[in-house]
């Protein structure tokens, strides 16, 4: 049914592609730097390397991050970031100049966000465009029975997205303006009030993606270097135990947002929801204990996804190549 070339997920704030027939071919943090000469600029770096020179605050280069929880902030650098992501990607030059993609977003964006995409998307080459809620994705994913309704929940770095669907029916979507980052926050400010150290969010998060755990008492440890209030380096010591401390109130709100979406469904959809279960998707799924701990709080199945990172994109991917139906985005 499909001649689409691409799928492609735009997340909290990084650009992933996947290419029929290949798969990922491009995940990269929807950065841009570039040299201004008045209103002229050349591009310096895009996506990791750009984020590095934005990390390090640059003052030879101007960074951009033009697409940010999923929405363009600023259009002319979208199109120029995205045209630059594409070029670099695909080495065939007629393939460029005929792309279509399969657009994964969030379930909440409106009609003025899918608009503006939309036009980005045309303007950096991309002449046909299918939009897919990110629920649908994840979906085509997993081996479920095709009338069943369940709820997935996509935990990103900077937005929560909540939705309930079977095959054939979009039910309910909202989003979420909580995520990862919080948990990044958290763990700043729990070092800062009990090690008496300053760290940025960025040493929290790789402390988070080294020992975070939602298991009680893990005392597993990690080094991290710290500013006392001397203002000298010291290295010091944290356990995972500690970082469940400072992360598990983020958990705990997504538990009740997900108790709240429930109360709202149909009886007769909360049912069907009750038996399946909850899918747990995006980066920070990834935690150990999840399932463990999500089980204690909610009653009802828990499923966490093998590749919680890539669910979205590779069900995206699986859907170019299927010849049935499914649940688009029309506006």
């Amino acid at each position: 049914m499909f001649n689409i070339d691409l799928a492609i997920k735009f997340g909290s704030n990084e650009i992933i592609i996947y290419r029929k027939g290949i798969g990922i071919i491009t995940k990269e943090p929807a950065y841009l730097a570039v040299v201004e000469n008045g209103n002229k600029f050349k591009i310096k770096a895009t996506g990791k390397r750009a984020e590095k020179l934005f990390l390090s605050k640059s003052s030879s280069v101007t960074v951009y991050q033009p697409i940010k929880n999923s929405e363009i902030i600023n259009e002319k650098m979208a199109v120029v970031l995205l045209s630059e992501i594409l070029k670099t990607s695909i080495q065939d030059k007629f393939l460029l100049t005929h792309l279509s993609a399969l657009v994964a977003v969030p379930c909440a964006m409106n009609e003025k966000q899918l608009a503006l995409l939309k036009k980005v998307l045309h303007e950096s080459g991309i002449n046909k465009i299918t939009f897919v809620q990110n629920a649908v994705c994840v979906r085509e994913n997993m081996d479920m029975d095709s009338h069943a309704h369940v709820m997935v929940v996509d935990i990103g770095k900077f937005i929560t997205d909540i939705s309930v669907l079977n095959e054939y029916n979009f039910d309910f979507g909202r989003m979420y303006f909580l995520g990862s980052a919080d948990m990044d926050k958290s763990i700043t400010t729990f070092i800062q009030d009990n090690h008496n150290l300053e760290v940025s969010d960025l040493s929290s998060e790789a402390i988070k993606n080294e020992i975070a755990s939602l298991y009680d008492r893990d005392m597993y440890k990690t080094e991290y270097i710290g500013i006392d209030e001397n203002n000298k380096f010291v290295r010091d010591e944290i356990t995972a135990n500690e970082v469940r401390v400072a992360i598990v109130n983020v958990y705990d709100t997504i538990f009740k947002l997900i108790e709240e979406v429930l109360n709202k469904l149909p009886k007769e959809i909360s049912a069907d929801v009750y038996n399946n279960g909850v899918v747990f998707v995006g980066g920070a799924s990834s935690i150990a204990g999840l399932y463990e701990y999500a089980k204690k709080k909610l009653d009802l199945p828990i499923i966490v996804s093998e590749e919680p990172s890539d669910a979205v994109i590779k069900g995206a991917g699986k859907l170019l190549s299927q010849e049935k139906e499914f649940i688009k985005i029309n506006f």
